[in-house]
């Protein structure tokens, strides 16, 4: 039988003694990630932005940290969080940020309702990315409460405006020396991130009534016929195109992947469409430039329509480049300390993806690391987040801030 959520919101976030199921993770922890959750921050409507950011000032006071909202010039306000006192060291970035994308539909459960089971927490945002904002304060917090000495100065960004990249500008006049991005994976050290690139292409027919086909060229019948070739061409560069990194999960190292996501074409039922578009999604190795990448895809498909007979017209768009920090030192550095936090060898990977590590990388080393599991349903439905992985989190950001780095 499936829990009520609505009990379970109710019992799991009181201040009573946990199960033991959650007994891995402190009291502390689960309470706030459930009020985080409870509290639906889209993005796309910059819903209850000012209403969490007042929450989590007042919990960091709480703690007794410092906090400070900020608000940018796109009027999207940001919270900081710093200890009182803290030393002239090095200014260590902790990067997380508390917008959600949409819910949407088919959750078996109210998204804003959290509930814990099995050892994990479930609703929108727990994974991306507040569980990562209460594993950063968390650590905060017990360094203040067991008076550990801080060999950083340590500063916790908790931003709005990432899921729609709005983001961007507020992220890009961020200083310091390094970067710890928590947004990510567990499964290793990373390091870097993947680019983005993308492909439009309008396949061109003939129009004609569909009781006369033989009048026209279905541009639909000629797509297919692309969308067959760029699956080809796809399984050729990830056995051709690969990187030097690990990748965090299924492929050994990160290779290029190029995938056609949407498809669009038709006007009427009686009608041979005369033209069909399909979206190109290309995410790349760190080592290429994006731009490179789409014009050899652009490159490929144009030759492949040409000797076919298939009129085409591709427009490219680049999103970002793939990164990587090149700083050997920070990262024997961080890999030594996440050691300690798995008990075991830290492999050192890039993502698949594309992190914020991008707008940091050209002033600072970029460290990533977090609660993000593949399983985890991340801007999907049923999102959960183990809460072990809190945990983790939570001893990595307390060891990087009691680091000598």
């Amino acid at each position: 039988m499936r829990q009520n959520p609505a009990n379970a919101i109710k019992f799991y976030c009181m201040p009573v003694l946990l199960l033991a199921e959650v007994r891995t993770i402190m009291e502390y922890e689960c309470d706030l990630l459930c009020k985080l959750v409870a509290i639906d921050t889209d993005s796309t409507q910059r819903k209850n932005y000012n209403k969490i950011v007042e929450l989590l000032i007042c919990e960091a006071e709480k703690a007794g940290l410092k906090a400070e909202k900020v608000i940018d010039e796109k009027g999207i306000p940001h919270v900081t969080v710093t200890f009182h006192e803290a030393p002239e060291g090095k200014k260590i970035v902790f990067l997380t940020h508390y917008d959600v994308v949409p819910a949407g539909e088919g959750w078996e459960f109210d998204p804003f309702k959290p509930f814990v089971k099995n050892g994990k927490l479930f609703g929108r945002g727990a994974a991306d990315d507040k569980s990562n904002i209460i594993a950063a304060l968390a650590a905060f917090k017990e360094v203040l409460e067991e008076k550990l000495p801080l060999k950083i100065n340590p500063v916790l960004i908790i931003a709005g405006g990432e899921e729609t990249g709005e983001g961007e500008s507020f992220f890009r006049k961020i200083d310091g020396d390094i970067c710890v991005v928590l947004d990510s994976g567990c499964e290793g050290l990373s390091i870097g991130a993947s680019g983005v690139a993308r492909l439009n292409v309008k396949v061109i027919g003939k129009q004609a009534h569909s009781a006369y086909p033989f009048r026209g060229i279905n541009a639909i019948y000629q797509a297919s016929k692309i969308i067959c070739r760029i699956e080809e061409i796809a399984k050729e560069m990830e056995k051709r195109v690969i990187s030097k990194f690990y990748a965090p999960t299924h492929y050994e190292y990160v290779p290029r992947r190029v995938s056609v996501t949407m498809i669009n074409g038709g006007i009427a039922a009686n009608i041979i469409p005369s033209e069909c578009n399909l979206l190109v999604d290309i995410r790349t190795i760190p080592e290429e430039r994006a731009e490179e990448a789409a014009e050899e895809l652009k490159a490929a498909i144009e030759d492949y329509a040409k000797r076919n007979g298939i009129e085409v017209e591709v427009e490219t768009k680049v999103f970002m480049d793939g990164w990587y920090t090149t700083d050997e030192r920070v990262i024997e550095k961080f890999r030594g300390i996440l050691e300690e936090v798995l008990d075991g060898e830290a492999k050192v990977v890039v993502e698949l993806g594309g992190t914020d590590g991008v707008f940091m990388i050209d002033r600072m080393p970029v460290i990533q690391f977090g609660t993000m599991r593949e399983e985890n349903n991340i801007h999907g439905k049923n999102e959960f987040v183990y809460l072990e992985d809190v945990e983790k989190v939570k001893k990595f950001v307390k060891m990087i801030i009691t680091s000598d780095l």
